[in-house]
């Protein structure tokens, strides 16, 4: 019985794998114009469930007037859910806008982490007060799916990354990213999808059938 549980600790330890996929898109998303930029990445992982996502990101300007982070509407999706990265972060009750900076963005998107869309809170402790270098680290998703032009700090959290738990790793992944409000140029220079994946329930129970098989020839 010992030797079956450490056995079933060694597959559950050695199933989990982290797939990476990154596009160096360097392409314009256009501003203020809500069909905003596309880019896809394939996944092609047989037989692998998710067990977790997350996603890097990084914007720049195109122009000298550097664009707001305020503007930018990001969601990821493969399909079958779709997660809001960030939905007009600092959008509130007397900041229609959102939050002003003029800052570039390199971050992770994920799971754990301060909520994006409050971002200026975790930096600064106020919503008030502008960054003043480029915005980094990591960040649990915006996760609001409210319509851009209606969300607030308060809509319901219900878009984030975990949504994709347990799906198919397969499969077109898509970034769409847009710049609702005119007057600068937002670049996304490149994003990186991060999967941590498992075999799913079908592979685990075959895997532990053939080393139950091998285990029980030994012990003959």
């Amino acid at each position: 019985m010992r030797a079956l549980i450490l056995l079933l600790g060694t597959l559950s330890s050695a199933s989990a794998a982290v797939l990476s996929f990154q596009d160096m898109a360097h392409a314009v998303i256009p501003d203020g114009d809500s069909s905003g930029l596309v880019r896809s990445i394939a996944v092609n992982a047989p037989g692998q469930s998710i067990l977790g996502v997350e996603v890097d990101i990084r914007v720049t300007a195109a122009s000298l007037h550097q664009p707001f982070l305020g503007d930018l509407y990001i969601y990821l999706s493969n399909g079958t859910s779709l997660s809001a990265l960030a939905n007009r972060p600092g959008r509130r009750d007397g900041s229609s806008a959102g939050y002003s900076d003029n800052q570039p963005l390199d971050v992770t998107f994920s799971s754990i982490g301060a909520d994006f869309h409050n971002y200026r809170l975790t930096v600064s402790g106020s919503n008030n007060i502008p960054l003043t270098a480029p915005l980094e680290g990591t960040w649990q998703a915006d996760g609001r799916s409210a319509d851009p032009a209606q969300v607030l700090d308060t809509s319901a959290r219900n878009a984030g990354l975990d949504l994709f738990t347990g799906q198919v790793a397969t499969g077109s992944w898509r970034l769409f990213a847009v710049d609702l409000s005119t007057g600068a140029v937002h670049v996304l220079e490149s994003w990186t999808l991060r999967l941590t994946t498992v075999p799913e329930p079908g592979t685990t129970a075959l895997s532990l059938a053939g080393a139950l098989v091998c285990l029980t020839r030994r012990r003959s």
